[in-house]
């Protein structure tokens, strides 16, 4: 680990069990049905009722009724990007894919099922056509905004790794800390080029955002021969944290996490995105930047446990999906059962619903 470290485990607590004043959800639903298209209906073939999965517990915007949900789950198929970053576009396609997998998943581990009155709001996709990236970003925002008012925690899937910029500024512009963690094989801290921003640019621009205050940045997983110098100096000299692969699998991952976790108790507001080409390619072929080394899926998991689990996370996002190089969907799958394993850590710390 480089950087700074609070000894003290935990986080914050964000209030969002209080109940939701009528105008609040009369907003941010109209916003959704603004900025947004209805995501493709989910058929999921079973034999028995009992069978509940994932999309048993989804519901669109325009289906929502007086049904009160904590979860929302938003798309954002663009991947400007990735390209003006140099990547392999294609995470485009990427949400539909991964909604279309996590709707097939079951909703149990086990014998323990999904809370009875888990509701998740599908969203649908933020509209994209003939929008400049720039266009996307504020409506992503404004969407992920009203969301967060309205006391839900937010799932993006993205998309390039440039979606955590709107939504850490919709957090950022609600927490009087932000607090940043990024699993990921690359820092993501370039400056935007002369096309602007980029994906991998998303941190240094939330770094440098006035509106933001980042009280935290925590680099997590970082790829050996991934990272410029520069650019590791440019987090520490700001007093963030960065933790190589090789510094984790030194200290364990437990213990790591332990570390995180206390370096984010000042924070009011957790961001937490993961990034696919953190993981090995051998499990995630389908990323727009692979790489030969990575965390298992089975270590990634443990990572959403721990972290998503804290009170204070009210945006993750799951990002670099690309399905048009996948190999046998084995990247939007794993991406599913990580969406998932979010609903699930969620929904077991909001009972008091």
């Amino acid at each position: 680990m480089l950087g700074r470290v609070s000894a003290e485990a935990g986080a914050r607590a964000w209030h969002f069990c209080i109940p939701i004043k009528p105008w609040i959800r009369t907003m941010y639903l109209n916003l959704v049905r603004q900025f947004c298209c209805e995501s493709e209906p989910l058929a999921v073939r079973r034999t028995e009722t009992a069978d509940r999965r994932i999309a048993d517990y989804l519901v669109p915007v325009n289906a929502v009724g007086d049904r009160h949900p904590t979860i929302a789950l938003l798309g954002v198929p663009q991947d400007e990007g990735v390209r003006r970053n140099g990547g392999r576009v294609g995470a485009a396609a990427a949400p539909a894919a991964i909604r279309r997998a996590l709707a097939k998943l079951t909703a149990s581990i086990g014998t323990a099922m999904l809370p009875e009155n888990t509701t998740i709001l599908d969203c649908g996709d933020v509209r994209t056509e003939g929008l400049s990236l720039e266009e996307i970003h504020r409506r992503q925002q404004e969407v992920v905004g009203a969301l967060l008012d309205a006391g839900l925690v937010v799932i993006v899937l993205g998309g390039g790794h440039d979606v955590a910029l709107p939504n850490g500024r919709a957090l950022g512009a609600r927490s009087q800390r932000l607090g940043i963690v990024n699993v990921d094989a690359h820092l993501d801290v370039r400056p935007p080029t002369l096309e602007g921003t980029h994906s991998g640019s998303p941190f240094r621009e939330l770094i440098e955002d006035a509106t933001c205050r980042v009280e935290q940045l925590v680099e997590f997983g970082i790829h050996a021969f991934s990272a410029s110098a520069h650019h590791v100096r440019y987090v520490l000299e700001r007093g963030y944290v960065v933790w190589t692969l090789e510094q984790i699998r030194r200290h364990t991952l437990a213990s790591s996490l332990e570390q995180v976790v206390g370096s984010l108790v000042e924070c009011g507001g957790i961001h937490f995105s993961l990034d696919m080409d953190a993981l090995a390619s051998a499990y995630a072929p389908g990323v727009s930047a692979p790489a030969s080394d990575g965390f298992r899926p089975d270590e990634v998991a443990t990572i959403i446990e721990r972290i998503v689990a804290l009170p204070a996370c009210r945006i993750v996002d799951i990002v670099e999906v690309n399905p048009r190089t996948d190999t046998d969907e084995r990247t939007v799958r794993l991406a599913a059962y990580f969406a998932a394993l979010m609903i699930w850590t969620i929904a077991h710390r909001t009972v008091c619903r």
